[in-house]
């Protein structure tokens, strides 16, 4: 049940955007490197098709998954070791409320398009860069992959943390990042796509496994849209 704690307060943090279906489907693999991981770096993998985005992430303290079902405005939150998940409807706009330690404030942040490009692995990309009060973000980012709902923050048997301020400002603007480096009062936080595969990906992977045990019931009063 650990794990499930730190899950359920990482996934109130994935604010909703709808998926460009016409430019992308397959999936993307990112390394994520953060002050705070104590393992260096994360590999986390997001399967994007119309509708439906499903992130996966491992580390040493197991596995788990979250997937984004748009057309019905549900997530799903997967337990891969316990074989078990919870289902809520997707937190509305403004999971970090103004004025929370987190929150993305128009009056005090930027974004400004370089004009700049470069191609990362076939993908022409164009420099963004973000500032804020305590944070600056190199952000090199695609319009052919769909659009970025945010990362999967906290992971498995980790404290949950609210977006980054680069991350808030560019969700739902209709491009992902394929190479972020962002300089913060905590250090620096690189993340860069290293793999992009098209293929067709299966209805069953944005649904959970026949036979995990459904705990959305019991854990209704966790998680924003329980009762």
């Amino acid at each position: 049940m650990k794990l499930l704690h730190a899950l359920l307060p990482a996934c109130a943090l994935l604010l909703p955007c709808v998926v460009s279906a016409e430019t992308f489907e397959g999936k993307v693999t990112m390394k994520i490197s953060t002050p705070t991981m104590k393992d260096g770096s994360q590999d986390i993998d997001f399967s994007i098709k119309e509708g439906y985005m499903r992130i996966d992430m491992n580390s040493s303290r197991g596995s788990a998954a979250v997937i984004t079902d748009f057309k019905n405005r549900k997530m799903l939150i997967l337990m891969v070791a316990q074989k078990m998940f919870i289902s809520r409807p997707i937190p509305q706009p403004g999971a970090v409320p103004p004025g929370a330690a987190g929150a993305y404030d128009p009056s005090t942040h930027s974004l400004e398009n370089t004009g700049m490009k470069e191609t990362i692995l076939g993908y022409e990309c164009t420099k963004y860069v973000a500032k804020g009060p305590e944070e600056t973000a190199d952000i090199w980012v695609t319009d052919q992959l769909g659009t970025f709902a945010g990362l999967f923050h906290g992971g498995p048997g980790q404290h949950a943390q609210a977006p980054q301020a680069w991350e808030q400002a560019i969700m739902g603007k209709g491009f992902f990042p394929m190479k972020v480096v962002a300089n913060g009062q905590h250090g620096t936080t690189t993340l860069e796509v290293t793999a992009v595969q098209k293929e067709s990906l299966p209805d069953s992977l944005f649904a959970a496994p026949d036979g995990w045990r459904d705990l959305s019931a019991m854990m209704g009063g966790m998680m924003p849209g329980g009762h």
